[in-house]
């Protein structure tokens, strides 16, 4: 007896079919994103290297502490990006290193091929014909579906998120009335899971909850319908009634306490988060991302080809109208997936390539729809034509959008998704490189450009890769403030910056870019271009380096040296030149503004608002810093007569005493009054400074040492219940 007859012996026939379809997808997926990944020559940014290297440093952290590696991804559930994600994918680094390659192949075989298999077992649940057939046509059909690897070979690991809401539908399907009591906490479990790796899956959740209730009316309108036409009697209308409502009643409440797990399940595992999720204006907040519908519908066509939305739009068409399809899995489906392109393509619109990921099952259901109902209700050549002709297309589109190709299919083939590769690399390198040498001490470099092939990341990420581990950080490139909606005014941290980095033209995110934003939302960005650009009097503080750099799209790069400290005087009447460019306030810019903070920490960090009218100030040491010299400014409204009241508290009670002065300021940056206090652990006196004056524009509030010593760390003050009275 042969090896071949023994293993045929001992295997069912159809567990070495599944074994060969499953063997066949892990080494499509190991050798296309190996080959993707090979053909890449660039320094990613962003989301593209944020994940990845958040993976890593978990990983790491892992080797060399797995106690600190445990607490750090516990503290993480509070932070809209936690670690949960990156778990499954560390032992996978742990094993095979640190690499790209590593990174993204561990996303493809522990995320994406296990979403590739749900969704082929959701597809059999939708039709009825030939289960284990119609399971591995739609896993492989995935596979010329190019939306379902870009996002992995980006560098995004989001599909995580996607397996727990296939589960979820796929629990669903199989008992659409939830009979059995115990799938209503595992679907619950299944969403909260989701929400809990990324944030933007409560918008899938949303779908399923609307998806379900739905569901449930039209149930309900069903039941009725039949009532009115079986019993011709009122006395018997009225006998029938009841049952509907029952059924509806009951759904309500199953799809109740499902949402309720859900909640409950969020709440114990990361309260904080869920809390600041409920109650943050994320649509506000995000606006810079929302695009126009017409640049979304647009993006979308890119992202699929209009040819694959014909195909899909017949395939569910086709086989609801045919029967072919089993009703309930159909109606829930259907109805998800009209949720979600209604979520993302009218209401949210963000077009970031991760969000695909919400419409790639749809689009991957209905082209599986459109096949097993053109093989099963069409007969002869007209079958074949197009079946040929639609497998045709995908094989074509599939490489449209995965290989370097320059062609222009007026969107019936989709855009393309080449490798990344710089053209510029090695001048990236000879930029890097200067700088790291520049700045040594880790002094402050702000860059001024945010776009996609020219940002602080690009700089810190290429830092990263051309320098061993323990010394990549000491490349301190600013890169925020960068969006209007999000982000300050970059003041702070363009008084803090010893050298400054402009690049020209402009550098900003462009629509048809990947990582998008709508225009005109990047005047953060742009003022301190112009500042130095049009020579504004803080850029008169810094002196122009002879060394150019040119980079690719005809971007040339230079670099600033700060001569001098910028004083006061001129910071103010830097703002309000800022203030006039930026005609909107910047989404996060609270009214007092830390303009000594420091620029290793976020933004507002200095400052927290306690209510709408009261705020509470820390000085915190500055890095480098010799002395306690902290300002903030107001930004708020005031009047001729400013009184501003408050707690203070010395904590280390080693600090012999601060100086506190208060100083009113007109937009030419003349002052107008001032006065002082002091403070010292032994006081009791609050804060209670008053200052008038004609045409006041801003307060000063300056923090200043009250001996010739280093005090920085000994003396940091608190003020709370900070108030302007005008």
């Amino acid at each position: 007896m042969g090896l071949l007859d023994f293993v045929s012996f001992k295997l069912p026939r159809k567990s070495l079919i599944d074994g060969f379809f499953l063997f066949l997808l892990v080494l499509v997926t190991v050798a296309v994103t190996s080959i993707y990944v090979y053909s890449e020559h660039t320094f990613y940014w962003w989301d593209y290297a944020g994940y990845n290297t958040a993976t890593v440093n978990t990983a790491n952290l892992f080797r060399d502490s797995p106690d600190k590696a445990w607490r750090g991804v516990i503290e993480s559930l509070s932070k809209e990006k936690n670690l949960l994600i990156s778990l499954p994918l560390v032992p996978f680094i742990l094993l095979f290193g640190a690499s790209r390659l590593s990174y993204i192949l561990s996303v493809s075989l522990i995320y994406v091929l296990p979403f590739r298999l749900l969704l082929g077992a959701i597809s059999a649940k939708l039709i009825p014909v030939y289960p284990r057939r119609v399971f591995w046509s739609t896993v492989l059909l995935s596979l010329l579906i190019p939306m379902s690897w870009i996002p992995t070979l980006r560098g995004y690991l989001d599909t995580g998120g996607c397996v727990f809401v296939a589960l979820a539908i796929w629990v669903y399907l199989q008992d659409v009335k939830l009979k059995s009591w115990w799938k209503i906490p595992l679907i619950g479990f299944f969403l909260a899971a989701a929400i809990l790796l990324r944030r933007h899956f409560a918008y899938s959740a949303i779908a399923f909850f609307g998806a379900a209730t739905l569901q449930a009316f039209i149930e309900f309108i069903v039941l009725i319908y039949r009532n009115k036409t079986a019993f011709s009697s009122p006395k018997d209308k009225d006998a029938a009634a009841p049952f509907p409502y029952r059924c509806l009643f009951e759904s309500g409440v199953k799809v109740g306490l499902i949402a309720a797990t859900s909640l409950t399940i969020l709440m114990l595992v990361a309260g904080d988060f869920t809390r600041s999720a409920l109650t943050v204006d994320y649509r506000n907040l995000y606006v810079a991302w929302s695009l126009p519908v017409s640049d979304i519908l647009t993006r979308y066509a890119d992202f699929y080809g209009l040819g694959t939305w014909l195909l899909v739009l017949i395939g569910f068409s086709a086989g609801i109208l045919t029967r072919m399809l089993v009703p309930a899995a159909a109606i829930f489906v259907s109805l998800f997936g009209v949720l979600s392109l209604i979520e993302w393509l009218l209401v949210l619109r963000y077009g970031y390539l991760h969000y695909t990921i919400h419409i790639t099952p749809i689009a991957l259901l209905g082209l599986s729809t459109f096949f097993w109902t053109t093989w099963l209700k069409l007969k002869g050549k007209v079958r074949y034509l197009m079946l040929g002709a639609a497998g045709l297309y995908l094989v074509v589109n599939a490489a449209v959008g995965l290989i370097p190709l320059k062609i222009d299919l007026s969107r019936l083939f989709m855009a393309n998704f080449p490798p990344l590769v710089r053209s510029d690399y090695d001048e990236v390198v000879k930029l890097v490189e200067f700088l790291r040498k520049l700045a040594p001490n880790e002094e402050p470099i702000y860059i001024a450009g945010a776009s996609n092939n020219f940002n602080a990341n690009i700089l810190r990420q290429a830092n990263r890769k051309l320098n061993p581990p323990e010394g990549w950080w000491k490349l301190n490139t600013i890169g925020r403030p960068q969006i209007d909606s999000r982000d300050t005014y970059p003041l702070p941290e363009l008084l803090q910056a010893q050298y400054a980095v402009v690049a020209v033209p402009f550098q900003e995110v462009l629509p048809t870019d990947e990582q998008v934003l709508r225009s005109h939302e990047q005047d953060v960005v742009k003022v301190v271009y112009d500042a130095f650009t049009q020579n504004w009097e803080i850029a008169r503080d810094f002196q122009v380096l002879p060394e150019q750099f040119k980079l690719e799209n005809g971007v040339t790069v230079s670099v600033y040296r700060r001569m001098r400290p910028t004083d006061t005087a001129t910071a103010v009447r830097t703002l309000e030149a800022m203030q006039r460019q930026i005609v909107d306030r910047p989404g996060t810019q609270l009214d007092w503004i830390s303009l000594h903070q420091s620029i290793y920490t976020s933004a507002n960090y200095s400052v927290t608002q306690e209510s709408d009218n009261l705020y509470n100030l820390v000085t915190h040491p500055i890095k480098n810093s010799q002395k306690l010299d902290t300002s903030f400014l107001y930004l708020g409204s005031i009047s001729d007569k400013v009184k501003v009241t408050g707690r203070l508290n010395l904590p280390n009670q080693l600090c012999p005493g601060v100086v506190l002065r208060l100083t009113l300021w007109d937009k030419q940056g003349k002052l107008i009054d001032s006065a002082e206090m002091a403070y010292s652990p032994k006081t009791a006196i609050g804060l209670n400074l008053l200052v008038e004056g004609k045409n006041p524009i801003y307060l000063l509030l300056e923090v200043l040492s009250s001996s010739k010593q280093d005090l920085t760390n000994q003396c940091q003050l608190e003020i709370n219940n900070l108030a302007v009275s005008r």
